[in-house]
């Protein structure tokens, strides 16, 4: 693996893979490597298709199997995403214009933990700070929901089943009754899944159980007006390998109202306003899901129960300023509260009993407003600004420190505010096979709540980090696009600069972690190529690679993924497709112990290793597809590079990280209607 990183960019120039253009039935195959950009810097993900690798239930694992993406494995659910080694509040995850964010000052129940991919039709990725219209300073993702308007009675719907091993289950229901008056669309999910097993045969204490619901009811009184009410609900438990708790409860509920109108003449093409509520109530504790075990800092069964009530409202309009000219522009409100509440002692004084004690109060306003201009059939220019205002309220009176005595809050009850200016300019090139483009934007992104008030960490100079300044990220994009009749190369590069970037250091004998202040760099990419080598047969290849270092202390930035490079090929025989996934990962020798962000720390080096899966693919008829595969076919024990330590659980063997899944036999059945 020593070698891997000159033959890089060799490798990606001579793998082929498929061109869609060629393609009839392929196209509902089984997704390898992913999809094509649909535009500059922007990537539209199918979220129904099936995936190789298996991908789990939750929104952090199918985000996984994306270039550039990677996670942390905490078990077998909710996986925490880093997209360029760039996570949590640096990713804007949105659900259908909600933001979502969870409870647990640990991260055990990231956003993605309550999105299950296949109750939506398409992920939006945009690439660094080159859009406005959400506040990500690496990334900005969307799951969305197709809007649909029906002329007469009709009805259709998608079901989906999945069996895998060590006990996987899954199941979703998405069906819509509509009509010219308006729409029903229902989803449901569910999933369970044991203990699985790493590649030696050990158990990692994995288990979950998830369900979920949602109901859209849309009213459409005339063909340029929409009303809809939305409404969702979800809850599960999952164990977890990585702490001394599990996750015993997800409970979301959520409701949504939707406006939009689409006036006819001048210049006003679209307004849509969108109002949400939410709420997340979430429960830990150390005795339901594994065998209680007496520790030093838990000597009774121990629960905690944080929660997390949202609201906001947002309306955007779209103009056709000219012909060549548009405009995006709109209001942005957000604010949340969070509470908590523990019993170290939960049999004689459950959680229940007590009371819920607030932490932290957010709000957040934003003005947003997006331009393109084509200035011939060849060139365009896109360009933004965002305003946003924060404020945050620090609502603690004590801090409670590990083994140590509460500490009266040296920052409780303060609040501070900030005006935070993003924007980007971007200029695209279309050419007979393609485009390229290059930008450049700014995103300035607040202190999130896990790194001023969770787990009561502390600042250089002081108790609380509640000051702690707000990051700067100034960064380059481009990239190429290429397409001839046989081949297919994309390519997306950045630089970073990032200025106050939020660092976070583990406290050594039981001290709470410190977050400080740094100045990082960090640049890299990722590239996919295809090539079609004949009608039935392609191969294709996709590279990621990141490089960041901390230059305020001149080491490595922490947390930064290792190199991938991932090769597949497909062979198309009537009906089926036969494939295999070839994923190498070098090993990761740029460190930096003990430091890291929100989702975890480095540890030390980790070794490299190569996964080989295959699938058969079978299109049964335009509403049947069945995909039948084997994931770690070799039985590989490896970890991933950003995957937590492992915590000592009775009844498991100690190991040093969470390792992933050994041999995975599985099926999958879609049927559309």
């Amino acid at each position: 693996m020593k070698s891997f990183t000159p033959l890089v960019l060799v490798l990606a120039l001579a793998i082929p893979s498929p061109v869609l253009a060629q393609q009839t039935t392929v196209d509902e195959r089984i997704i390898i490597i992913g999809e094509s950009m649909q535009a500059p810097s922007e990537w539209v993900v199918d979220a129904k298709k099936p995936r190789q690798p298996l991908p789990a239930h939750d929104a952090g694992d199918f985000l996984k199997s994306l270039a550039g993406f990677s996670a942390t494995r905490k078990g077998g659910a909710s996986s925490d995403p880093l997209f360029r080694g760039m996570g949590a509040g640096r990713l804007a995850i949105v659900t259908d214009d909600q933001m979502l964010l969870g409870g647990c000052s640990s991260r055990m129940d990231p956003p993605t933990a309550y999105i299950t991919p296949q109750s939506y039709d398409s992920v939006t990725v945009v690439k660094g700070p080159q859009t406005v219209l959400f506040a990500g300073s690496a990334a900005s993702i969307h799951f969305e929901r197709d809007i649909t308007r029906f002329d007469n009675n009709e009805f259709s719907g998608f079901l989906n089943a999945t069996t895998a091993s060590f006990g996987r289950v899954n199941g979703s229901a998405d069906m819509t009754w509509g009509s010219a008056a308006g729409f029903v669309r229902l989803n449901a999910t569910a999933a369970t899944a044991d203990d699985y097993q790493d590649g030696s045969g050990r158990e990692i204490n994995s288990q979950y159980e998830r369900w979920s619901g949602d109901v859209d009811l849309a009213w459409t009184p005339s063909d340029n007006q929409r009303l809809m009410l939305k409404l969702g609900a979800s809850d599960g438990e999952a164990a977890y390998a990585d702490r001394s708790m599990d996750g015993v409860l997800f409970k979301r509920e959520s409701m949504a109202l939707d406006y939009n109108w689409q006036p006819k003449g001048g210049h006003l093409d679209e307004v849509s306003v969108n109002t949400y509520v939410n709420s997340i109530d979430h429960v830990m504790d150390n005795y339901s899901l594994r065998d209680f075990t007496p520790s030093m800092m838990m000597p009774n069964p121990t629960a905690r129960n944080p929660d997390r009530h949202s609201r906001g409202a947002k309306i955007t309009s779209d103009w056709s300023l000219t012909a060549s000219s548009g405009l995006k522009a709109g209001l942005e409100h957000y604010e949340s509260e969070h509470r908590d509440r523990m019993s170290r002692d939960q049999l004689n004084m459950p959680y229940q009993s007590l009371p819920r004690i607030d932490d932290a109060e957010f709000s957040q306003d934003a003005f947003y407003a997006e331009y393109d201009y084509a200035i011939d059939a060849a060139w365009k220019l896109v360009t933004g600004y965002r305003l946003d205002r924060w404020s945050i309220t620090d609502k603690r009176a004590m801090l409670m420190v590990m083994g140590s005595p509460a500490q009266p809050n040296p920052t409780a009850n303060e609040t501070r505010s900030d005006n935070l200016h993003s924007g980007f300019v971007r200029v695209e090139r279309k050419f007979d096979n393609g485009y390229w483009y290059a930008g450049w934007g700014q995103a300035e992104r607040f202190p999130d709540y896990w790194e001023v008030i969770g787990n009561n960490r502390r600042s250089p100079s002081s108790m609380s980090a509640f000051h702690t300044d707000a990051e700067t990220n100034q960064q380059w994009d481009i990239g190429l696009n290429w397409k001839s009749n046989k081949f297919t190369l994309e390519s997306s590069l950045f630089f970073s600069e990032v200025d106050d970037f939020i660092l976070l250091e583990k406290g050594m004998m039981m001290q709470p972690e410190m977050v400080r202040n740094i100045d990082a760099r960090s640049w890299g990419g990722e590239l996919t190529s295809r090539y079609q080598l004949s009608t039935p047969w392609s191969v294709s290849a996709a590279i990621a690679i990141v490089r960041g270092t901390n230059t305020t202390d001149d080491t490595y930035l922490p947390q930064q993924p290792a190199d991938e490079l991932r090769l597949a090929s497909d062979y198309r025989l009537g009906e089926f497709t036969y494939s295999l996934l070839w994923r190498l990962v070098k090993e990761q020798d740029r460190v930096a112990p003990n430091q890291g962000n929100v989702i975890g720390y480095d540890l030390e080096k980790s070794a490299g290793f190569g996964v080989l899966s295959a699938n058969i693919d079978w299109e049964v008829d335009s509403q049947w597809q069945i995909s039948l595969g084997v994931d770690n076919i070799l039985d590989k024990t490896y970890a991933e590079h950003l995957s937590r330590s492992a915590s000592s659980i009775s009844g498991y063997e100690q190991i040093d990280k969470v390792n992933e899944r050994g041999r995975t036999f599985w099926l999958q059945t879609n049927y559309n209607f």
